[in-house]
């Protein structure tokens, strides 16, 4: 097929390489590399390139984090949860052997995103899910959504960074001075097992699926846009996969995070360290605020980001997104309107602070928590989800945006 074809086949015209940006991107990934692999040896290297991997397929496959959920109320398309719900139940198989048989690589003992169910978790999950949706994404799904001038994601990023940060110094209150419950596992602390949990789970999946595809016959809503399109080898690099693809990978990926570093997927964690570090040389003390004394965290505050596992995977999903994008020809930076600024700054803010008082965001909290039979997982979902729908209905109320953002 031609080129010419290609581009009339998708509706989205293919961009050439930006090479100079790619080579830019390869330099950063070798050195992230060979840092990695100085502090701490094969497997924070192994991380990395798994973060990548994450990064690649999350572009490829247009899988999103953030707006699975608006989508919905937006323009009634449910691929997305459907793909959602496919990508759990393969995690959660996946986790399955890995945590009856205790599997784990470079002697890493593998252990689930538990968290306990708290008023931060309530509070938070309902901030994040809220300002989710007035900041419309945050990586690692909007880093693909660069394409367009989504140059506001910047602003988002940044947000994100500085509420994870003011959050983890407001953890204690939250999750201590206010009243908290244990950690609960449904496979350890229910009496199912992982067996039960695991066929709970599937059930769950399963009937949600079932549910959105009956609500997608009845609106009919139109079918998600698709990414360049390309034949045979180029199709790797160019074009769009399956939904059904990106969940499978991002499933087996997150399983192969599990066995080399003991825990799955998290993204907030990386944010936090890097953030108080960055606040810790003005003087602050951050080893004193609960989220660090916590759970023993303060060994990862006090040594380079090189020696963090969680830093190094979701550097590379940041690596990897980037090269991705280049080799595609995506990557431009535009001039943002100033209400378009506010809100996404705002939004990531919101989203920062709510995921540092709730243990986590959609990454940590809602894919690898569910996955981990964790019932916080749960929690969090459901009052994710309702933030998003309060923001959604809140802006068309007052007119805050247009009904249907662009993607």
């Amino acid at each position: 097929m031609s080129q010419e074809k290609e581009k009339a086949s998708s509706g989205i015209e293919l961009k050439d390489p930006q090479n100079v940006l790619t080579i830019i991107g390869l330099a950063a990934a070798l050195v992230l590399t060979y840092f990695a692999y100085f502090y701490s040896g094969w497997s924070l290297v192994l991380l990395f390139w798994i973060g990548a991997g994450i990064g690649f397929t999350l572009f490829h496959a247009r899988f999103g984090f953030s707006a699975v959920y608006r989508e919905i109320v937006e323009s009634g398309n449910t691929q997305m949860l459907r793909a959602h719900m496919l990508m759990l139940a393969i995690a959660a198989t996946l986790f399955l052997p890995i945590f009856v048989f205790d599997l784990g690589w470079f002697n890493a003992t593998p252990e689930g995103a538990v968290s306990a169910l708290s008023v931060g978790l309530v509070v938070g999950s309902f901030i994040f899910g809220f300002g989710m949706e007035m900041g419309s994404g945050m990586a690692p799904s909007s880093l693909y959504k660069a394409e367009g001038g989504r140059s506001a994601m910047m602003c988002t990023l940044l947000g994100f960074l500085t509420g994870a940060v003011i959050g983890a110094s407001h953890f204690g209150f939250w999750n201590d001075t206010l009243p908290a419950g244990p950690d609960i596992s449904l496979a350890v602390d229910t009496g199912l097992g992982y067996v039960g949990a695991w066929l709970l789970s599937l059930f769950i999946f399963a009937a949600v699926a079932a549910g959105s595809y009956m609500y997608k016959k009845r609106k009919r809503p139109p079918v998600l846009p698709a990414l360049p399109a390309a034949v045979g080898w180029r199709k790797i690099f160019f074009g769009s996969w399956p939904l059904w693809v990106g969940a499978l990978l991002l499933a087996v990926l997150n399983a192969a995070a599990l066995m080399v570093q003991g825990e799955p997927w998290k993204l907030t964690a990386a944010f936090i360290l890097w953030g108080s570090q960055l606040v810790e040389l003005t003087g602050v003390n951050v080893d004193q605020w609960q989220y660090w004394i916590a759970e023993d965290r303060l060994a990862a505050l006090q040594q380079t980001i090189f020696m963090d596992g969680t830093s190094m995977l979701n550097l590379g999903v940041i690596t990897g997104t980037f090269l991705t994008m280049t080799i595609g020809g995506l990557v431009r930076f535009e001039r943002i309107p100033l209400r378009i600024i506010i809100l996404a700054l705002g939004g990531g803010l919101l989203m920062g602070y709510g995921a540092s008082i709730s243990f986590g965001a959609n990454i940590g909290s809602y894919f690898s928590g569910i996955a981990s039979f964790s019932l916080h997982a749960w929690v969090w979902t459901c009052f994710a989800v309702l933030g998003v729908y309060s923001a959604y209905f809140l802006e068309k109320k007052l007119q805050l945006t247009q009904s249907k953002k662009e993607k």
